[in-house]
């Protein structure tokens, strides 16, 4: 049973927000500034910033390794925003950090003619598995709200659970096992974003 959801602290800020909606979900959020990762039942890599800083951040806590430790355990982990990006091989935003490496694949910038970027935005996001808990009470197209100027290239295909277009098609969720990861803000994403973010956390509890 899920109790306690820790949510890394790796400056990017955004805490607050995830932490009411976990909350609101009857679920008690815990922040989590360093190592050792200790009573979490699931965890959080959340918010908005630069992929170098991040990484750099948990590299110095000792976390990177703690999150790659709960990952092989098969314990439960949500990436949101930064978050996808972090799980991923590298990053064009920072070429000299190495990611968390949870997934292959690599982050790259939007190099989209006549877009703004940052892709800073409601949008929508096309789910490819649709008969599945994860999309109860969900339709196969839906939006929710983005801010970010760099998206996944994933390797492995068969994780893409979603995508969307700004200019080009990109993966905007994944789900590999206990990894769940949405490039969007679910807390950020009004009902349809708390419902997915229940649905994710039921998926979680039957692992």
């Amino acid at each position: 049973m899920i109790r306690k959801v820790g949510i890394i602290n790796y400056g990017a800020g955004n805490l607050m927000s995830i932490s009411k909606a976990i909350d609101v979900l009857g679920y008690q959020p815990l922040i989590i500034n360093s190592s050792p990762i200790k009573n979490c039942d699931v965890l959080i890599l959340p918010g908005v910033g630069n992929f170098g800083s991040a990484m750099k951040m948990l590299n110095s806590t000792g976390l990177d390794e703690e999150i790659k430790k709960f990952f092989s355990l098969g314990k439960p982990i949500l990436g949101i925003c930064l978050g996808i990006q972090l799980v991923f091989n590298s990053s064009e935003e920072a070429k000299d950090v190495k990611g968390l490496s949870l997934v292959s694949g690599k982050v790259v910038k939007f190099s989209t003619r006549g877009l703004p970027v940052p892709h800073i935005c409601w949008n929508i996001v096309r789910f490819k598995n649709k008969n599945t808990a994860l999309l109860a009470g969900l339709r196969d197209e839906e939006y929710f709200y983005f801010v970010h100027s760099y998206y996944p290239l994933v390797s492995e295909k068969n994780i893409v659970f979603a995508t969307t277009c700004y200019g080009v098609k990109f993966c905007s969720m994944i789900v590999k096992n206990n990894l769940v990861a949405t490039q969007f803000h679910l807390e950020k994403s009004g009902d349809k974003g708390l419902k997915l973010l229940s649905n994710i956390m039921k998926y979680f509890e039957l692992l």
